[in-house]
């Protein structure tokens, strides 16, 4: 199996329609450490993005209508920053937020393009599952963008939550 197909099982990704993403990942983490791994800035650091660019800086003020801003360096070293607004939050289990690229990181990734996404958490015994769906998608070839970069986060967060 090619490394992208192993990752989108990894993953359970779907795509239901041109311009939506689904992500169900099981990790072998508390729900708790996931939720801080999705709102606490330090933590952010260490997989939020896509396994080609690094991630430089963190800030999220994390309360409905409180704004974060995420800043990814590409192999170039252009910062490609992702900022948006958190629309509804229950803590531990459920995150709404608008995501949206300051600058095109990739033609088929327009600047200031509103998505919107949601994380919802369920503990299984010790595990966690996410349900991750992102929506309002410029075009597939966007949706496909988007899929690598939230699988090679996905993956980079289970990482994380492994040390």
């Amino acid at each position: 199996m090619d490394p992208l197909t192993a990752q989108r099982q990894r993953n359970a990704v779907s795509t239901p329609a041109p311009d939506e993403i689904r992500i169900t990942r099981v990790f072998n983490a508390p729900r708790q450490l996931v939720w801080n791994a999705w709102t606490e800035p330090a933590m952010l650091l260490h997989w939020f993005g896509c396994a080609a660019f690094s991630t430089v800086d963190a800030k999220a003020d994390v309360r409905e209508g409180g704004q974060y801003r995420v800043v990814l360096r590409n192999p170039e070293g252009e910062d490609m920053p992702i900022y948006g607004t958190y629309m509804a939050l229950r803590p531990i289990g459920h995150l709404a937020f608008t995501h949206l690229w300051e600058k095109a990181p990739v033609p088929e990734n327009p600047a200031h393009h509103k998505t919107m996404v949601t994380v919802d958490l369920y503990e299984e015994g010790e595990r966690t599952r996410m349900e991750f769906h992102q929506t309002g998608l410029a075009s597939i070839a966007s949706r496909d963008s988007h899929v690598g970069g939230w699988c090679d986060s996905c993956d980079a967060l289970q990482r994380l939550l492994e040390e």
